[in-house]
């Protein structure tokens, strides 16, 4: 009901990751690349208080990676994981789980997170590398910013506007494993004031990798293709409002691992979002919409056979950013969505839930030298549950009728200590709230994984995650460099796990709240950066991750990752080596039988190299040479990343 409310009133507001602002302006402006997703406000990046790494536009390029993930790879405290060859898990902060994400991804400020099942299927954003201006990757708890299931970050792709930066290209790459890929661009001015980009794209590969090639685990050897076409359109009006509409719909078919066991599914997601801004007497005015629909409309299993699924989110964001005096921004705000999921292996019916959530952000400049942002948020949520039921249910619909609140809350203030130093402290609390799938699922395992029921749990509760982090900048002013120091320490007091009950006098795994975990880490980055001549980087990372329950996986993250890239930019050329090390670590495998057999095993430690070579042929032709992974490795224990090589020819126009 009071998204009914709330759609009308959009007109007038929205959230911190609304995407109003014009970035070309405001980085001309600045000398240096622009955020809103702190504090709502455009700031240098260097200037906002949270932990926050960038990727630009020019980096991209530069890179010659070919996917988002490849590129987070790249950055101190994330972690990439592969299900298969085309699906990877993201972490940041030394947590990270096959098919389950604590990490929010926006594009535009909408989410992607799949709320059914809570992980993000990178292959399902409906965005290409050359329409991408920027990679804003906030550190540690946001939910106060962010709402529920940010509690590790937030990961925002930003796109160029379709107004003031067009545009227009053709990328086509080729490479081994039967990789072909092409991507369409096209921006039309509509007048000085409005404009429209339309992109299509398509992808194909032959699926490798697969450790265990069995005939049972070889008939799941999906090879993975994408088909995505998006649409972003906006319009500045008379009184300098914007009005910004942006449409998109993926087709995705593919593999995925999880702990040994195989699924191939097709995933078709269709999304729908408009925005508007405006600056008014009373602050700048924000407001955000948006559909998604997820449809699973085939998969198939090896742990409990076919399945479908059926996915909607109803969102809407209102807010208000205004300054009292010259050294106060506050922002309000409000938010409202409807989530809702029907599933073959949900033998309930359909299960949803209605949340509410109100915030408030007070962002303050002490002194020219010290600026603070606070932020604090309280979330509604109330689950429900329509349909027949099955008779193994041994829940009833009353007994989804209940709810979870909770409040989170933000602090991080930056101190300018020198014209070379800054000190950042944060502290963050955030709220993981279960799946609509952990409140309410029921599937069948088949003989091979036990035969036994696994059933749903209303009465899981949000967990907290806790987060404090100290950094330091300096600017290396002999090597024309930033250096960058943190440390963190982050407690998450429980998360969803499963135990062994006797149900009906027959031994079933009911979903359950387990202990939480701790993460200590050690963040480390010297980086140069130029259009021309020499750029070159590096970084360290330490995290040690314990978990209470753990099953034997104590510590099973790499606590050592190091990341190196030199390159060199000379006329029509640039070249690029990117390198990265990874300490061995663990991973389980679950082996098919009666019992099943549950195996904790040893990752080898792992070395990536992946050069890169560019040419600007002409003026509108660009060509790359590029490998990936020159030395085969494993960051999971059923999939192992091969050699890639590839052409990739851009034209723009």
């Amino acid at each position: 009901m009071l998204l009914l409310t709330l759609v009308p009133c959009c007109l007038w507001a929205g959230d911190a990751g609304a995407q109003g602002l014009d970035y070309g302006q405001y980085e001309t402006l600045f000398g240096e690349p622009v955020t809103i997703s702190a504090t709502g406000k455009p700031e240098r990046v260097s200037d906002t208080p949270v932990s926050m790494d960038l990727i630009t536009a020019e980096d991209i390029r530069r890179s010659g990676a070919r996917d988002i993930p490849t590129l987070l790879r790249r950055l101190a405290g994330l972690d990439v994981s592969h299900a298969s060859t085309s699906i990877s898990d993201v972490g940041i902060g030394g947590y990270i789980r096959p098919l389950t994400s604590r990490v929010m991804v926006l594009i535009n400020g909408r989410q992607v997170y799949y709320d059914g099942f809570g992980v993000v299927f990178w292959p399902t954003l409906p965005v290409e590398m050359p329409e991408i201006r920027q990679i804003e990757v906030l550190k540690g708890a946001q939910s106060a910013l962010y709402g529920f299931n940010a509690v590790d970050g937030v990961i925002n792709i930003v796109t160029f506007d379709p107004i003031s930066d067009p545009v227009n290209a053709v990328q086509t790459r080729f490479g081994n494993q039967a990789r072909r890929e092409v991507a369409a661009i096209t921006t039309q001015p509509l007048g000085e004031r409005a404009g429209v980009r339309i992109t299509a794209a398509g992808d194909h590969a032959h699926d490798v990798g697969m450790v265990d090639k069995s005939a049972a685990n070889v008939a799941y050897a999906k090879n993975p293709n994408r088909r995505s076409a998006s649409l972003d359109a906006a319009v500045i009006l008379p009184d300098d409002s914007k009005w910004r509409l942006e449409a998109s719909h993926t087709d995705v078919t593919g593999r995925a691992i999880a702990y040994n066991a195989f699924l191939d599914a097709r995933l078709v997601t269709d999304s729908v979002k408009g925005s508007y801004t405006a600056d008014t007497a009373i602050g700048r005015m924000d407001g955000t919409v948006y559909y998604t629909l997820v449809d699973v409309p085939w998969g198939e299993t090896q742990p409990v056979g076919s399945v479908h699924n059926y996915d909607s989110t109803l969102v809407g964001q209102l807010s208000d950013l205004f300054k009292i005096g010259p050294a106060d921004s506050f922002r309000v705000g409000l938010e409202a969505r409807r989530n809702a999921m029907t599933s073959s292996i949900l033998r309930g019916g359909t299960i949803g839930g209605d949340l509410t959530a109100a915030s408030l952000m007070w962002d303050r400049q002490w002194t020219p030298a010290i600026s603070m942002v606070n932020a604090i948020r309280y979330d509604y949520f109330q689950l429900d549950r329509s349909g027949p039921g099955t008779v193994r249910d041994i829940y009833t619909n009353e007994d989804f009728n209940r709810s979870i609140q909770g409040i989170s809350a933000n602090s991080a203030v930056i101190d300018k200590l020198t014209e070379n130093d800054s000190l950042r402290l944060s502290f963050g609390r955030g709220l993981k709230l279960p799946t609509l799938g952990n409140f309410g699922l029921l599937q069948h395992y088949v003989p091979q994984y036990s035969g036994r029921y696994f059933y749903e749990n209303p009465n899981l509760a949000a967990a907290a995650v806790y987060d404090y982090r100290i950094g330091w900048d300096h600017r290396v002013a002999p090597l024309d460099a930033t250096a960058r120091l943190s440390v963190f320490h982050d407690v998450t007091t429980k998360y969803v796990g499963t135990a062994n009950f006797l149900v009906n006098r027959t031994a079933a795994i009911v979903s359950s709240m387990v202990p939480g975990s701790v993460t200590n880490g050690v963040e480390f980055d010297l980086r140069h950066k130029t259009r021309e001549g020499w750029i070159w980087g590096g970084n360290y990372t330490f995290d040690r991750l314990h978990e209470h329950f753990d099953q034997g996986l104590h510590d099973s993250l790499p606590e050592h990752k190091i990341n190196l890239d030199v390159g060199y930019a000379w006329g029509e050329w640039d070249a690029e080596l990117y390198g990265s090390y990874a300490s061995a670590t663990k991973g389980v495998i679950i082996t098919p039988g009666l019992p099943p057999k549950t195996t904790v095993g040893r990752v080898k430690s792992r070395t990536i190299l992946s050069p890169h070579v560019g040419w600007q042929a002409m003026d509108n032709i660009r060509l790359e040479l590029a490998a990936e992974n020159l030395w085969p490795y494993q960051d999971t224990l059923p999939q192992r990343m091969e050699t890639s090589y590839y052409l990739t020819v851009t034209i723009t126009y």
